[in-house]
């Protein structure tokens, strides 16, 4: 924030928008800041994490904890810990897509002949060129993502504090960032709108492979830049 202010001169952002995680941070700053923020929109990404997402991270994280070659994190190379890398991108697969993605076999759209075609030709090449170090990192953002630490815990009064104008825009397939899990903070937060996007992808839509992704966000991002701020 200091940074914007002072090198770049940017008083009151016009729109802060994000997905998955960068939608935890849109919502950090709507709350941190709420007389700086003109207007946002958090997409695929709540303001308090769940139990459930926490469990899941967990379970990502025990992949690489558990390959002999992360040695503590004290590997040399992200290739010693490959095998830990593709059980990690295998559970992407189990929840990061949707079930109707699987079911669908939407992978053929992306010439794919198979289902482990697509493990194998698309997550896995995408993770195992990852840090886990860097992983483990965002996973611990991941896991504690939770503006309420700004109001001693008080989900409704952090949100409350909002004067933006914002635009929740959950995923319809996420199996992350459910619509009702962003609904019910999108009600806490005064003159929001609920804006679904619909992806049969699920929460890895926002890889936006889908051509119907981002015509969708950029009608509600143009709408929501439409509003006197």
């Amino acid at each position: 924030m200091v940074l914007r202010r002072e090198h770049f001169g940017i008083e009151a952002p016009q729109l802060v928008v994000g997905g998955s995680m960068g939608a935890q941070q849109t919502w950090e700053w709507l709350v941190r800041f709420p007389d700086k923020m003109l207007r946002g929109a958090p997409i695929a990404g709540t303001a308090q994490n769940t139990p459930h997402d926490f469990l899941f991270t967990e379970a990502l994280n025990e992949q690489l904890w558990s390959d002999p070659g992360w040695n503590g994190g004290e590997y040399s190379s992200h290739t010693e810990v490959a095998d830990g890398l593709v059980r990690h991108a295998h559970l992407w697969g189990i929840m990061g897509f949707s079930t109707e993605f699987w079911k669908q076999e939407v992978w053929r759209a992306l010439e794919f002949d198979s289902k482990e075609a697509f493990l194998a030709g698309f997550l896995e090449p995408y993770f195992t060129a990852m840090d886990p170090n860097a992983l483990l990192t965002c996973a611990w953002k991941w896991q504690r993502g939770d503006v309420a630490r700004n109001t001693d815990g008080d989900l409704a009064a952090a949100l409350g504090r909002i004067r933006a104008k914002v635009f929740v825009m959950p995923i319809d397939e996420d199996m992350f960032f459910p619509p009702r899990d962003c609904e019910v903070e999108q009600q806490l937060t005064p003159g929001s709108e609920l804006r679904v996007i619909n992806d049969v992808l699920g929460h890895l839509g926002l890889f936006a492979v889908a051509p119907t992704y981002m015509p969708q966000i950029d009608q509600h991002l143009g709408e929501l830049l439409a509003l006197e701020g």
